[in-house]
């Protein structure tokens, strides 16, 4: 069983990714065993590697691989860092909260866009962990659905309410995704509008809110209203600019 372990940590840096991936899926199906090996190798692999590894660590929630993750949100790779932000907050791993704020902190220094996966990980991260509250404005709160994973969404019969009423309480919504919702109660990518919008950071805060209010309140209008469409929107506050 170690040798087999051993093997299939190696090859999580195998060149070809299939093999990558099937080293990933044997790792998993071996159960928490396999944890102490593939902790100590994941700062040592390539970055394909390390999201190989951080999809062990998630699939087997295990608090273990904290440490490890923590350190991974100083990698050079944004991937790396989106996933391990993901990861630590699947892993209600709350420790990482100060890290995570600090990555998020170099993040918004560097003038990435606020709907980049990687702030979007972030906030989401810090959300989770509790280290940050966003904003859901009474209406909102009330038109508000959970659905699995999906919390929270909205049907899109409410999506341009719930835009006017987010805005009107000076949040500015980046994008939403709109999920089919499956016999099952599961969901599925549904179809989106097809309309998407930039912000320009250099405007005032206000101009900011009702750019992306105007833009969303578009998309929303090109939206199916269908009774089993739900969307998740993506919105900050001015404290996330």
């Amino acid at each position: 069983m170690d040798s087999m372990i051993t093997q299939r940590v190696g090859e999580l840096d195998a060149d070809s990714s299939e093999v990558a991936e099937d080293a990933q899926y044997s790792l998993i199906a071996m159960g928490p065993a396999v944890l102490d090996e593939v902790i100590a190798a994941t700062p040592h692999l390539g970055v394909f590697g390390q999201l190989c590894a951080i999809d062990v660590f998630t699939a087997l929630k295990d608090p273990r691989p904290g440490d490890v993750l923590i350190d991974l949100l100083d990698s050079e790779n944004a991937t790396v860092r989106q996933w391990a932000a993901g990861a630590l907050a699947d892993l209600e791993i709350r420790r990482a909260v100060p890290a995570l704020q600090r990555t998020y902190e170099a993040f918004r220094r560097r003038g990435e866009a606020p709907d980049d996966s990687e702030g979007v990980a972030l906030r989401w991260a810090l959300t989770d962990l509790g280290a940050r509250e966003p904003v859901i404005p009474p209406r909102a709160a009330a038109l508000r659905t959970s659905l699995g994973n999906l919390d929270p969404a909205w049907p899109t019969a409410h999506l341009a309410e719930v835009i006017e009423d987010l805005a009107a309480h000076d949040q500015a919504v980046l994008y939403f995704q709109v999920w089919r919702i499956r016999p099952d109660n599961g969901a599925s990518g549904g179809p989106g509008p097809g309309i998407d919008w930039d912000l320009d950071r250099q405007s005032s805060w206000a101009r900011i809110v009702a750019h992306c209010r105007d833009w969303a309140l578009l998309a929303a209008e090109a939206t199916d209203k269908a009774p089993d469409l739900v969307a998740t929107i993506c919105w900050i506050d001015a404290s996330d600019l």
